[in-house]
């Protein structure tokens, strides 16, 4: 699911990803999620806004999880 507003937006996955790529454009304002090995992507924030602000990453592991950076 994605954490959008003003509800949780929920996502169907064909397969479950092994891995994800984060593409982020701050000028265009979008971040899409891509399976990495497909390349098909998973979802997309189409109007993010930075603002100028500095952009950190945030990961949520769930349990059984395992996170490799």
């Amino acid at each position: 699911e994605a954490l959008t507003s003003p509800s949780i937006t929920p996502l169907t996955l064909n397969n479950v990803p092994q891995r994800i790529r984060i593409c982020l454009d701050c000028q265009e304002g979008r971040v899409a999620f891509f399976d990495a090995v497909s390349k098909a992507r998973i979802f997309a924030f189409l109007q993010a806004s930075f603002k100028g602000e500095t952009v950190y990453p945030w990961f949520l592991v769930m349990k059984d999880a395992h996170l490799k950076l």
